[in-house]
């Protein structure tokens, strides 16, 4: 069976003083129905790299929530949990991880803020959409490759949840967008040589996961 670690948000409980490693429960619906064994990764480990090696795992996926506290290599000073939803833990996990999976030549999938968190640390900004355009909303995107119009056809109507994304003025350079909405907000990419893709919408939130989805996924893992 293949196996996937998938990192996780950091939830603050001010009440109790309490940092939280959360994962939606509908990933794992994902996974049974790709025949993955997904594997959530704590944000707190001395070596993600040797979490992963020591797990044999074929693929890493950056899953959404929080916001992205690196530019570059470099991590953001001043921010924090409560007054910008930033945990360092996290980035440093995702850091070493997306390391890990250039190094041992492994597949990558950001999905929502795991795809801005891609293209920050390869040298690329996030810019700020539309609240109404893209925060529990759908919208129709264009399929800019022909591979992944395999899956998706030309055009495909996805879901959206963030304040930030990207456009095709700040993607890395190392990156290609492969989907568009509004012809210039990036909603998918591919890196130029390695094994990353990045997504804006969240395959697990559908009460079924579209068929676009399972092929993109099963090409990206298998």
């Amino acid at each position: 069976m293949i196996r996937i670690g998938i990192t996780q948000r950091v939830v603050f409980i001010e009440r109790i003083q309490e940092r939280r490693d959360m994962l939606d429960q509908r990933w794992q619906n994902v996974a049974k129905i790709l025949s993955f064994e997904l594997i959530p990764i704590p944000n707190t480990l001395d070596s993600p790299e040797n979490f992963a090696d020591s797990l044999n795992l074929d693929g890493i996926i950056f899953s959404g929530g929080n916001n992205v506290g690196i530019k570059g290599e470099q991590l953001i000073e001043g921010k924090n949990i409560v007054d910008n939803d930033v945990a360092y833990e996290r980035d440093n996990t995702e850091k070493a991880l997306l390391k890990w999976c250039i190094n041992r030549e492994k597949p990558l999938l950001g999905v929502c803020r795991g795809m801005q968190f891609i293209n920050v640390y390869l040298g690329g900004d996030l810019a700020s959409v539309s609240k109404e355009e893209h925060v529990a909303k759908e919208h129709t995107i264009r399929i800019t490759k022909a591979a992944w119009q395999k899956y998706y056809e030309t055009e495909t109507t996805v879901n959206s949840y963030h304040n930030w994304g990207l456009t095709l003025d700040s993607m890395a350079q190392s990156l290609k967008a492969v989907a568009l909405y509004n012809e210039n907000e990036v909603e998918a990419f591919e890196h130029l040589n390695q094994k990353i893709y990045g997504i804006m919408w969240h395959p697990e939130r559908y009460n079924q996961i579209q068929k676009g989805d399972v092929q993109l996924l099963r090409k990206i893992f298998n």
